[in-house]
């Protein structure tokens, strides 16, 4: 063999020395980076995991607005319509019954609407008084997210109580409109 031909071979055999002689030392400093890598790899998950918490209800309360938004403008829409064709002569005569639970049942929706942003606004500013209090990041997990989990929950429940409201109206007035 020439040397070239050995040098690769007793660098090979050095290095498998080398990893075979570490010293107890060592091991410890090794599982200490472990921990540091795992526990950035949790920060790093938490940060994205809250970065896209907050894109999500971001989301959520821009869909929110533009529902409650475009569904008052059709409620609005099915209660001027109804508005116009049933009052005449300064008198107002419903010609049939599906119109005029559709149009109480818009007056409800109206209702439920200001119901559900009353009940948001007083929520939402009791828990930012409460804001102050929370000293700690276990009374935000343990305290704050649960009550907002709590309002949006109630938050939807309304959304689908109005969106079962609107469906109604809708179809009573396209009956009413029909009859």
């Amino acid at each position: 063999m020439t040397a070239k031909e050995q040098t690769p071979s007793k660098t090979r055999a050095q290095v498998s020395q080398k990893s075979e002689t570490v010293s107890p030392k060592a091991k410890p400093h090794v599982l200490k980076d472990r921990q540091e890598a795992k526990q950035r790899k949790d920060k790093t998950f938490k940060d994205d995991w809250e970065k896209r918490q907050k894109e999500t209800q971001e989301y959520m309360y821009s869909q929110s607005s533009r529902f409650s938004s475009v569904s008052r403008s059709l409620i609005f829409g099915i209660i001027g319509t109804i508005w116009v064709i049933t009052y005449s002569d300064g008198n107002m005569h419903i010609p049939n019954w599906a119109l005029l639970f559709s149009l109480l049942a818009g007056l409800l929706f109206l209702f439920s609407d200001v119901i559900h942003y009353y009940s948001d606004s007083v929520s939402y500013e009791d828990e930012q008084n409460r804001f102050d209090n929370y000293k700690t990041p276990e009374d935000l997990d343990n305290k704050h997210e649960p009550e907002m989990d709590r309002i949006n929950k109630r938050s939807h429940i309304f959304i689908n109580i109005k969106f079962v409201i609107l469906i109604i109206c809708s179809i009573l007035f396209i009956v009413g409109l029909c009859i």
